[in-house]
């Protein structure tokens, strides 16, 4: 509903906006301007998102989720060194690696599971609380292989060279995993410090 009255308001103020500086008359030739546009990027946003999901469709059917999930077991046994449930440790790396593919319809099941699987064992153990938060920041800095959205919006946006963004994207998602990453542990081993565990 706030929505609907900011938009409303938006619109009243451009109408008014109009009126005042004498051009009312271009107001409907920029509505109408405005609503092709926004047809238009529409379309392309569409296709853009149809061609990325057949494409992740393919890479789904080639098993590199799995393959990137395997990769990963090692340097998450480093992350999260106490967590021994294999379940758990099996969604985490399956987010993951969907996520670093551009996969979020696909990682987001595996985060599901994987949070419920570590809330469920975190009242048992408060280290598995720890590897929850852990995971938590690996979601929010997730290290981007493939942008598919932001690629798809630059394309939408008649970008002639969508992918620069490839190389920026890929290194600003690492450092922000990093940062993330030390500081997570930072804080894990001031916890630990703090409850004498």
């Amino acid at each position: 509903m706030f929505l609907q009255f900011l938009w409303f308001a938006l619109v009243g103020l451009s109408v008014l906006y109009g009126c005042l500086n004498g051009h009312i008359g271009d107001l409907l030739p920029a509505a109408l301007s405005g609503t092709g546009n926004a047809i238009s990027v529409t379309l392309n946003l569409a296709a853009g998102y149809l061609f990325f999901c057949g494409l992740m469709e393919i890479v789904k059917a080639l098993g590199l989720p799995k393959t990137l999930s395997r990769w990963l077991k090692p340097g998450l046994k480093l992350l999260m060194p106490k967590l021994k449930d294999d379940e758990a440790l099996c969604a985490v790396t399956m987010n993951l690696s969907a996520n670093m593919l551009g996969l979020g319809n696909a990682a987001t099941p595996y985060g599901i599971a994987a949070a419920n699987r570590l809330d469920v064992l975190s009242e048992s153990a408060s280290h598995s609380r720890q590897a929850l938060y852990m995971l938590l920041i690996l979601n929010a800095t997730s290290i981007q292989l493939l942008p598919t959205t932001v690629l798809t919006l630059r394309i939408a946006a008649g970008s002639t060279n969508p992918n620069l963004i490839l190389m920026p994207s890929l290194v600003s998602s690492a450092v922000s995993t990093v940062v993330g990453v030390l500081l997570g542990l930072l804080l894990a081993k001031r916890t630990e410090a703090h409850h004498g565990v």
